[in-house]
């Protein structure tokens, strides 16, 4: 199976298999925004790369969480009403518009079944905790990372979508033992050094990560776009091998999954 990766800034990007489209948390606001989050404020500091035909074709939206940085007007504005949506429940204020028949939320361990033509898509929210600080994660809200797992066919492709967390065993063992065959890790680090500790993965969590998942791609996402995305995606390029696909806003790629290594 052959799927083309589409990055568009932050934690929004596309994945197509075919001609079906999957996006996720849609923000779009313009370069320098700034974003207040009560804690701290936020400034956008690459723009979003994107045609609006790019939004308009999406199939299914994948929601992690209300915060502005993963959700925002310009972004929810953009999520046609033909398009389905799974989401974590405690994002329904911000999309009470879209029409609720099109709408199924998650929580950790449930699952919901897509079919777009001849792809079955089953996503299953995965826990991620969206902190190291225990108190941090509490304030920060429930957040859904996503396991996807794409048929087509005798094709397969699994995706793990990891969302806003840190590196916690609960995380791990939710699917450690499962094929990855693509892993979009949300990096960045952010708020490391502050009194808050650090919200997402860093370079050192997601080389630890990669030991226990072996994914056979690797696509990070969730990194400069805004300010408190802390540390440098160089980090990773310093250890990163063929795996790694790292791309600027804007960039896409075609992964292709083997047959040889394809899950059931």
């Amino acid at each position: 199976m052959e799927v083309r990766f589409k990055w568009i800034g932050g934690a929004t990007w596309l994945l197509d298999v075919g001609d079906v489209r999957i996006g996720c948390d849609p923000v779009l606001c313009p370069k320098g925004t700034v974003q207040d989050y009560f804690w701290f404020k936020a400034r956008r500091r690459d723009a979003p790369v994107f045609d609006e035909a790019d939004l308009a074709a999406v199939d299914l939206w994948l929601l992690t969480h209300p915060h502005e940085d993963h959700l925002d007007a310009q972004g929810i504005a953009r999520i046609t009403d033909t398009a389905q949506v799974i989401a974590r429940a405690n994002v329904l204020p911000l999309i009470s518009a879209h029409p609720p028949d099109r709408v199924r939320t998650l929580a950790w361990g449930e699952r919901a079944e897509q079919t777009f033509g001849d792809l079955q898509v089953t996503v299953e929210a995965i826990p991620a905790i969206h902190g190291v600080n225990p108190l941090t994660a509490l304030l920060a809200g429930g957040v859904n990372g996503y396991y996807l797992t794409l048929r087509q066919g005798a094709a397969r492709c699994h995706v793990y979508v990891t969302s806003d967390t840190v590196l916690k065993r609960r995380v791990l063992e939710a699917v450690r033992g499962r094929p990855v065959d693509i892993l979009v890790p949300n990096m960045g680090a952010a708020r490391q050094g502050s009194w808050m500790m650090t919200l997402t993965l860093s370079s050192k969590m997601l080389q630890k990560m990669v030991a226990a998942l072996r994914p056979r791609w690797i696509v990070p996402v969730h990194f400069h776009t805004f300010d408190h995305y802390v540390e440098p995606i160089d980090k990773v390029k310093a250890w990163a091998d063929d795996s790694m696909v790292i791309l600027a806003p804007g960039e896409s790629t075609t992964l292709s999954v083997p047959a040889s290594i394809q899950g059931v």
